[in-house]
């Protein structure tokens, strides 16, 4: 069973190449929000790097959200293309969870996961404790300081929301006695963000599970609606406004 995996929700964009649960090779971009540049050739570097042939390929899944509204249309689009061109059942994976899967890099405690949805505002998933939603970043610290810290469990950040966040996360959680790398700890750089191989665990057991869709089934899910069009639906942008009146 050889599995393709897409990511693209998050800053960097990354492929893998799995068969079964197994990661025979994963690639990502060196540089941040070039997605619909680099995709196709890492794809196929990394089908190289596996020593397989495209034709081996069995599924392709792809994260399919909450994250960049443009990255996941990127991913999305991607996939269902490669399904189609292909023949090749697709597998959505929720973002969010996939980040449940880094628990393999830390020795112990709870993974919370927080992507950046701006003004306050995450897609934000804790381990066991809080299924992946749109909320406020204070809702997520809320369910850590009710139920996981208090139980003596280390928290393990990831996601783009600590660089947004990393200052706010240090004094809420300080005020209720908690320490930076003692109680809590946020991922290093190079392991922080979505990736293609920890969405590819997910891939696997669903393709175990035959959780697979239809090109057009295959849907991204934003969580929330993108700032524009709410703005629009407030009647906030300047197309909604009439003319100015002499």
């Amino acid at each position: 069973m050889y599995i393709l995996t897409i990511e693209t929700t998050g800053p960097v964009c990354s492929v893998a190449l799995l068969e079964k649960n197994k990661i025979l090779a994963k690639r990502s971009t060196s540089e941040q929000k070039n997605h619909l540049r680099d995709l196709v050739p890492l794809i196929g570097r990394t089908i190289e790097d596996a020593g397989i042939s495209k034709e081996n390929l069995e599924y392709v899944a792809v994260s399919t959200g909450p994250g960049s509204f443009t990255g996941i249309r990127i991913g999305v689009t991607t996939a269902r293309a490669l399904g189609q061109v292909m023949g090749l059942p697709l597998i959505g994976v929720p973002t969010l969870d996939a980040f449940c899967r880094k628990s393999r890099m830390v020795e112990d405690g709870i993974i919370c996961g927080i992507i950046n949805a701006r003004r306050g505002q995450v897609y934000g998933i804790v381990e066991n404790h809080m299924e992946g939603r749109a909320c406020m970043l204070t809702d997520v610290l809320e369910v850590l300081k009710e139920n996981v810290l208090p139980a003596g469990e280390k928290v393990n950040f990831f996601g783009d929301g600590i660089d947004a966040y990393r200052r706010i996360i240090l004094e809420e959680l300080g005020k209720e006695g908690y320490l930076y790398e003692k109680d809590f700890f946020f991922a290093p750089e190079e392991d922080r963000y979505q990736d293609a191989a920890s969405a590819g665990l997910i891939a696997f057991e669903k393709a175990t599970k035959g959780e697979t869709v239809e090109v057009g089934e295959l849907l991204p899910d934003y969580m929330r609606k993108a700032e524009a069009q709410q703005k629009l639906e407030a009647g906030q942008l300047p197309i909604c406004r009439g003319p100015k009146q002499e």
